[in-house]
């Protein structure tokens, strides 16, 4: 499977109804939801969601009615100082 970062809007939507957001979004049987991290103020939201291609992906994201800025998906991970192509 894939690895994708996606960005989202999020404004508008209080604490509760984020926290209610992510938790569906993580729940889901569909594709793995790695991550999922919001900012209330800043209006956003980042997804790490593992999936077989784009395609599927954002048709899982308008299922869900999830619209996105821009999903990227990861070739290359960086961590603990080296560096893994995925």
């Amino acid at each position: 499977m894939a690895l994708y970062f996606s960005s989202h809007t999020t404004a508008c939507l209080t604490k509760q109804a984020l926290r209610e957001l992510m938790s569906d979004l993580m729940a889901s049987a569909d594709l793995k939801v790695r991550r999922c991290v919001a900012g209330q103020v800043g209006g956003r939201m980042l997804t790490e969601i593992e999936a077989t291609d784009q395609p599927t992906l954002e048709k899982w994201f308008a299922k869900h009615r999830i619209n996105c800025e821009w999903v990227m998906r990861i070739d290359l991970d960086a961590s603990g100082g080296t560096v893994e192509e995925r």
